[in-house]
């Protein structure tokens, strides 16, 4: 059997390592590096506490359900411990710290505590956490861990050059025909034929019911020098949540602080440094100024859970995506049970994550309020008014939206003074993007598309490039 992975990110690699391990011949198709989405952005908590909540799991999906997913986050992470055998990447068991400093909070804090117990993880309930600041309270999850994302995936790819899997950069996929044999388009002019197809993608692009259970955020992070490691990981209770640890870089140990996550393509462009200031803000609590700082794509499923496996069960097409953050976990169980699947084997988790369920109760308050939002936004942007600015008054650095010949352009002026222009409405569902001025970025604020300057997709759901305009 020939299978095609789409995506060459730590979901990605360690899929394909599984299928070829398990006699599959297996080509990686990465639009761009190796690493250069989601991966390269991660903070690398590897850990069970999830972003979805062990009460709110086991009112959603039983406590048989809030038990397999503990159990299953602790396969995934005993799992990169074998694979990080020998490399170093950093990786490192560290506990982790679920903590408040809110008396609201204290009674979800204890909700949560006996859940997570309940659920099987090995928690205890704190009155104090080993933080510079003080805290109202916290629970401890023993026995997580922390990597350097990049250096774990270049161990991924040595244990792939090891196997007969091919690994190809530069190659987009643009479309997947499921009319007889699977045929993928590619960026690259030609097509490619394969038995299954694996989209080890943050964002769907096949199927529109698939996007509509899951919403894009971006998610922000600042890192800078230290005089001390944190004893471990450690996220807050807020909303949005915060989320910290310590890292060695040359030498000398850094502080990483996330946080500030908000709907991709919503944020407000004349005061978009907000996000990183509120984080430099949050590291000076711990004697951290900030030297670093970037984002990433976080895809929150409808329903708490990822979506891995068929979504359509009459085609060979697996999706692996809504992993919210706890991608690098989910990203590695994803590549055993679609490779279980794919060869035949049973998986103690494959029903929890299946991609074609149904949880109407469990999912719909969110899948309302994210459509609501998604509606209005694909309206405002017909009827916002656009920018009446000569080009030649654009400032060096700056996005703007303008009409052009009675179209909707969306034109840039990079450092050199070149203007760069292409249409302002996403080829995904047709809404207007928006200029993000922090990653120099047009973001759809519908389904969280992203596009950079040259209309080039940076992520998905779109699957088709913004397309170039003429201006003089």
């Amino acid at each position: 059997m020939q299978v095609a992975v789409v995506g060459g990110g730590i979901t990605g690699l360690t899929t394909a390592l599984f299928l070829t391990r398990a006699g599959k011949q297996v080509a990686v198709l990465e639009a761009r590096q190796l690493g250069a989405g989601v991966t390269s952005g991660t903070t690398a908590h590897l850990t069970e506490a999830l972003d979805t909540r062990y009460h709110e799991l086991e009112s959603k999906f039983g406590a048989e359900g809030a038990r397999l997913a503990r159990q299953s986050s602790r396969w995934a992470i005993d799992a990169m411990a074998e694979l990080a055998a020998g490399a170093d990447c950093g990786f490192e068991r560290v506990p982790g710290y679920l903590f408040t400093d809110s008396d609201r909070d204290l009674a979800e804090l204890d909700a949560e505590a006996s859940a997570a117990e309940r659920a099987g993880a090995r928690v205890a309930r704190l009155t104090k956490v080993p933080l510079p600041f003080p805290v109202l309270g916290g629970l401890l999850f023993e026995d997580q861990a922390q990597l350097r994302p990049l250096d774990y995936l270049a161990q991924l790819l040595r244990h792939l050059q090891a196997t007969p899997a091919r690994v190809y950069e530069g190659v987009g996929v643009l479309d997947v025909e499921t009319q007889g044999s699977l045929r993928l388009q590619t960026s690259a002019g030609y097509s490619i034929t394969a038995d299954a197809v694996v989209l080890a993608t943050h964002a769907p692009f096949q199927s529109l019911k698939q996007q509509l259970n899951l919403a894009q955020y971006r998610s922000y992070v600042v890192a800078g020098p230290t005089t001390a490691a944190l004893p471990g990981l450690f996220w807050d209770m807020a909303d949005p949540y915060h989320y910290l640890r310590t890292v060695e870089v040359d030498g000398s140990v850094h502080l990483v602080v996330g946080g500030g996550d908000h709907r991709t393509g919503t944020h407000a462009e004349a005061d978009a440094d907000a996000p990183f200031r509120e984080l430099q803000a949050y590291a000076a609590r711990l004697g951290t100024e900030p030297t670093r700082r970037w984002s990433a794509q976080v895809a929150e499923p409808a329903d708490g859970l990822p979506f891995i496996g068929k979504p359509d069960p009459s085609s060979e097409i697996y999706v692996a995506q809504g992993f919210s953050g706890n991608g690098t976990t989910f990203g590695t169980l994803a590549a055993r049970i679609i490779t279980d699947q794919l060869v035949g084997r049973p998986n103690l988790y494959s029903e929890l994550y299946r991609a074609d369920r149904i949880k109407p109760l469990a999912a719909a308050a969110a899948i309302v309020t994210e459509n609501a939002e998604t509606a209005v936004h694909l309206a405002a942007g017909h009827l916002k008014p656009v920018e009446e600015l000569q080009l030649s008054e654009l400032p060096v650095g700056v996005g703007r939206i303008i009409k052009h010949d009675g179209k909707k352009l969306a034109v840039y002026r990079d450092d050199g003074g070149r203007i760069h222009a292409v249409s302002a409405i996403c080829t995904h569902q047709g809404c207007q993007v928006a200029f993000n001025p922090i990653e120099c970025s047009w973001d759809c604020p519908c389904h969280g598309s992203r596009f950079d300057v040259d209309g080039q997709v940076l992520d998905g759901p779109a699957k088709k490039p913004l397309a170039p305009a003429s201006v003089q």
